[in-house]
């Protein structure tokens, strides 16, 4: 059988040379791979036709897999700790750049991505989008393979805006502002949040910030070790313009009770007219809205006099791994190559209805402002403006939770700049 299956693997590849498919004679090799995602979910769905299609090309070549979920590191963690042998795993592209993707821990990509893509024609380097392979790199070190992500952006009822007189998305906060002040007028609340999830709530401070005083004010703040930074007028102008969305009922104060999904659902039933989230939202509310709903996604808008680029835009990305203890890394990486191929991105495209990697590869109708938005980027910015892969703990229980106090209206604008600078410096003192 391993003979026969190597007369067959090696016609297969003489017939795809065309296609660039380097793929070299692999015998009786089983990868095992963790994943990120839950059986039966479309993106697992995807991904297990994309093990069946490698197969099928390298009968020697059969997978092992363990639908983990979305705390899958975690899970692989433990395991690799127990001595469990482990060739794939998949993650939050933010998280693993915190964590598994780092050197040592996983199989360097470097020289792959200098070689030819699975297509042919050009280096494997030219299957992303630009920026997305920089926001994966660590240190220098590229440990992670990106091949699904999403945009985060405002998203809002087309219908609702234009009935706002909105033509074009506005390029202002003041724009912005008017725009929903009309929406509110017309009716609507304008703005759906839900009070529960924090990472998504501190999008707002994220963009604002990053649009005064430049992408790279946020570390700034968190690497200063007395704090102070957090006292800089930046923070407070930003402060006060998400109070301001409350203030003036542009964001309803019933949403301070609202438990995830409630807020999103008000938009699926027309209550609402937008949100700042991912791209998954429209996705998500697909089998709640009318037929004849239409979604629009803006860029997030300039503040006068700031130091940003609208084009910047915010990206939450899915990456493989190939963990450093793999007994069949030049397996591994070959099926990893293989699914950032054309064929096997549009099958994660319109079947996940995802936005992918490969720039060759287009999105469905639904995103194609968040593909856009991919396409202009300026930078891809991570979350939390990179906080949240240098200082995980730091970013999830400091900055996180006490900026969604401040959004809730638990503290002041006062308040939450006091406990930035003061926790933040005992961070620091307790490292």
């Amino acid at each position: 059988m391993a003979r026969q299956g190597s007369k067959i693997m090696a016609a297969a590849t003489t017939a795809l040379v065309s296609l660039g498919a380097a793929t070299a004679a692999i015998a009786e090799t089983e990868l095992v791979y963790w994943s990120f995602w839950n059986e039966g979910e479309p993106q697992a769905n995807v991904i297990q036709s994309w093990m069946d299609d490698y197969s099928a090309l390298n009968p020697d070549v059969s997978f092992k897999v363990f639908w983990n979920g979305r705390q899958n590191q975690t899970t692989v963690r433990n395991a690799l700790a127990g001595g469990t042998q482990i060739d794939i795993m998949d993650a939050d592209m933010d998280a693993l750049s915190g964590g598994l993707a780092a050197e040592g821990l996983s199989v360097g990509w470097q020289s792959v991505l200098e070689g030819p893509s699975f297509d042919g024609g050009h280096s494997f380097a030219e299957d992303f989008h630009p920026g997305l392979l920089a926001q994966a790199e660590v240190d220098g070190w590229t440990g992670q393979i990106p091949y699904a992500f999403y945009t985060v952006q405002i998203f809002y009822n087309k219908a609702h805006f234009a009935e706002a007189g909105m033509e074009t998305p506005p390029e202002t906060w003041e724009g912005f502002v008017d725009v929903l002040r009309n929406v509110r007028d017309n009716g609507y609340n304008p703005l759906a949040v839900e009070s529960d999830i924090t990472f998504y709530n501190v999008h707002w401070f994220n963009y604002l910030i990053a649009r005064i005083a430049g992408p790279d004010f946020l570390m700034r703040a968190a690497e200063d070790k007395t704090g102070e930074t957090w006292r800089d007028p930046a923070v407070r102008q930003a402060l006060d313009l998400e109070r301001a969305l409350w203030d003036e009922g542009l964001i309803p104060d019933e949403s301070r009770g609202y438990q995830w999904p409630a807020a999103q659902t008000t938009l699926a039933y027309e209550e609402s007219s937008a949100a700042l989230v991912g791209s998954w939202l429209p996705i998500e509310l697909a089998d709640l809205v009318d037929d004849d709903f239409e979604w629009g996604a803006m860029k997030f808008p300039m503040v006068e006099g700031g130091r940003g680029n609208i084009d910047d835009v915010t990206a939450i990305g899915v990456s493989f791994v190939v963990l450093d203890g793999t007994e069949h890394r030049d397996a591994a990486q070959d099926f990893v190559r293989f699914t950032i191929s054309e064929e096997q991105q549009k099958k994660m495209a319109e079947e996940s209805r995802i936005g992918v990697a490969n720039p060759r590869v287009s999105w469905v109708p639904e995103l194609a402002a968040s593909e856009q938005a991919i396409a202009d980027a300026n930078l891809i910015l991570a979350e939390n403006l990179g906080i949240k892969v240098a200082y995980p703990d730091y970013s999830s229980n400091i900055f996180e939770a006490t900026h969604n106090r401040f959004f809730l209206g638990d503290m002041t604008a006062d308040e939450f700049i006091e406990e930035m600078v003061t926790r933040t410096r005992q961070y620091w003192e307790n490292k």
